[in-house]
């Protein structure tokens, strides 16, 4: 039987960088950064989609054009950090094998990188694309670290939780892995646009 897997869009962040919801960020003139992100993995079939969102954005979130099915669930403390929405997102992954984090700040996710990290799976140890020896995301995890997650405290971060467990790198030549949008600057740099 082949492997499934979820995908977790962390896009609940209070963005206050950048001032405004990094999910609803023009990708071009059609399309936000969640929308880009999400058609990038149905295309590499990915067989459940879940978004974590903050109160505030989860209304316009519902209201993207959106052709998948995702679920958006809300983070009631995005003030508590990066682990805590993953382990928020973390409750609805049921049946799947693996599952990525991706952040919604890197739009720049492509079906060839999710589909280059999937085929380096291995249900003990997690997998992160790499550029020139910088890791990147989005990352990948197995079950077996999946389960340990929800039984861990927020006040770490994902780095030091993934430190006790085998690393699996993923060696690619696009530093796209590399970029995150977390400010006014970053976008206009990265999108030619203004914020």
């Amino acid at each position: 039987m082949d492997s499934t897997y979820t995908t977790i869009i962390l896009a609940s962040g209070l963005s206050e960088r950048m001032g405004k919801p990094k999910a609803l960020l023009r990708w071009d003139d059609t399309t936000t950064f969640l929308e880009k992100i999400i058609v990038e993995y149905s295309k590499a079939c990915c067989s459940k989609i879940i978004c974590t969102v903050n109160k505030e954005t989860e209304p316009f979130c519902r209201n993207l054009k959106i052709q998948t099915d995702v679920k958006f669930v809300i983070n009631q403390h995005p003030e508590w950090g990066r682990f805590y929405a993953i382990k928020t997102g973390m409750q609805e992954v049921q049946n799947s094998d693996f599952c990525f984090i991706q952040n919604v700040d890197n739009p720049f996710v492509s079906v060839e990188i999710i589909e280059k990290l999937f085929a380096e799976r291995n249900p003990d140890a997690w997998c992160s694309p790499v550029y020139k020896e910088r890791g990147g995301h989005p990352i990948l995890l197995p079950q077996s670290i999946i389960q340990k997650i929800s039984q861990t405290n927020n006040d770490i971060t994902l780095l030091d939780f993934l430190k006790p467990f085998r690393r699996i790198n993923v060696e690619t030549d696009n530093d796209a892995i590399l970029r995150n949008i977390n400010t006014p600057e970053d976008y206009a740099n990265f999108f030619n646009r203004k914020s």
